[in-house]
């Protein structure tokens, strides 16, 4: 496959940038990446740190914050960002660079520009394009997941196409504004847009390889179940919504939400096989119909601007293809996944993650919660007329 997508390596010392967005792959290469990093360093390719990806050295130089509230705001302190700088420096001089971080996607011309000139050198960006007719879904799911409340899919999808193209909400989701943005800066020749396909997952770790001048096989994710990453089902997304919102209610803070449902039950619910009955989550026809139209203007604008581009900007356009069909009813729980499972699930895992609260944090306390929110939970399952 490398051949047909004819990439050609960056010039070496050369600090490519992927930047994402969210939900195009990065977190399956990421993990290639952070596991191979002695391979890759012997064949030229630093990729800094120790950990997944760059989110704390990248969020220390932007300023990227985390948090429900103001008041519980995280920080990366500058020590990480120095450290990212420092190692970004002190590379073998012939050697490329490899900086990853989905969320860089979001920054505006001004934040993106000081990023590059902080990094130093020759930068070169890598985007992922996913269309929004299946992006948009996924984005959704994932807001859920970590404890957001957008409201209905298609309504929220409507909000989100409203605001692509303001500069602001949906910055990251215009994508022809995110690769004009980074082209501006960096040059036409330094950007590189790959038109993900998903009948061809293995395109992103090619395409990358021979960015980086790696041998094909490289970045292959690693073989194991737990990197996983379905979609939810629209019964296991109802669990997952009405959970976050009684933790939510019960005065958890986002931190204590990712230990308990993204770290604890979300796995758990991943580790299952939905059967074929179960409803997925889709974009009503009307919703998709106006994606594809923002898709299509996106691509004319991307093949316009002189990036390189990697794959066939026209299915990403879904040019010659169907609008598919109408969503599936999401409205309500389909009652396959019982709350009470659920909830067994999360407030399980709150004592084996309590030392991630607080050492001292006697059980009893955890008991109290789970008490509390079985309550809340019953009743909100009792409303729902979820088994």
């Amino acid at each position: 496959m490398r051949d047909a997508l004819d990439v050609r390596p960056v010039p070496a010392s050369t600090r490519v940038l992927q930047i994402g967005p969210f939900k195009t792959g990065t977190t399956a290469i990421q993990h290639a990446a952070s596991g191979r990093r002695a391979e890759l360093a012997a064949r030229g390719v630093v990729y800094p740190g120790t950990g997944l990806n760059h989110r704390w050295g990248c969020s220390a130089l932007v300023g990227f914050t985390w948090g429900w509230t103001k008041a519980e705001a995280e920080t990366a302190g500058p020590r990480h960002g120095q450290a990212l700088l420092r190692e970004v420096a002190q590379a073998p001089r012939n050697a490329r660079i490899w900086i990853s971080y989905e969320r860089l996607a979001v920054l505006d011309e001004a934040q993106a520009k000081e990023l590059c000139e902080r990094i130093g050198g020759r930068v070169h960006v890598l985007v992922g394009l996913r269309p929004l007719r299946s992006l948009l879904a996924s984005e959704w799911q994932q807001m859920i997941k970590s404890g957001r409340r957008p409201g209905p899919l298609d309504d929220w999808a409507q909000r989100t196409l409203d605001a692509i193209g303001d500069g602001t909400v949906a910055r990251h989701l215009d994508h022809a504004g995110l690769v004009e943005r980074w082209a501006g800066i960096v040059g036409s020749d330094g950007v590189t847009c790959i038109a993900l396909d998903p009948e061809q997952p293995e395109m992103l770790p090619r395409a990358l390889e021979g960015l980086l001048g790696l041998p094909e096989g490289l970045l292959d994710p690693p073989a194991t179940g737990a990197l996983r990453n379905r979609a939810l089902t629209v019964a296991e997304l109802e669990l997952v919504g009405a959970v976050a919102h009684e933790l939510r209610e019960a005065g958890l803070t986002r931190a204590d939400y990712m230990d308990l449902v993204g770290r604890g039950m979300i796995p758990r619910l991943l580790e299952r096989q939905p059967g074929p009955e179960e409803a997925r989550i889709r974009l009503g026809a009307e919703v998709a119909a106006r994606a594809r139209e923002v898709d299509l203007a996106a691509a004319g604008r991307v093949r316009a601007s002189g990036v390189r581009v990697v794959g066939d900007l026209d299915r990403y356009a879904g040019v010659g293809a169907d609008a598919g069909p109408a969503a599936e009813d999401s409205a309500g729980p389909s009652g396959l996944v019982p709350v009470e499972v659920a909830v067994a699930a999360v407030l399980g895992a709150a004592e084996q993650l309590r030392a991630a609260w607080d050492e001292a944090a006697p059980v009893a306390a955890v008991r109290t919660v789970r008490g509390s929110l079985g309550r809340r939970l019953r009743r909100r399952a009792a409303a729902l007329a979820v088994r």
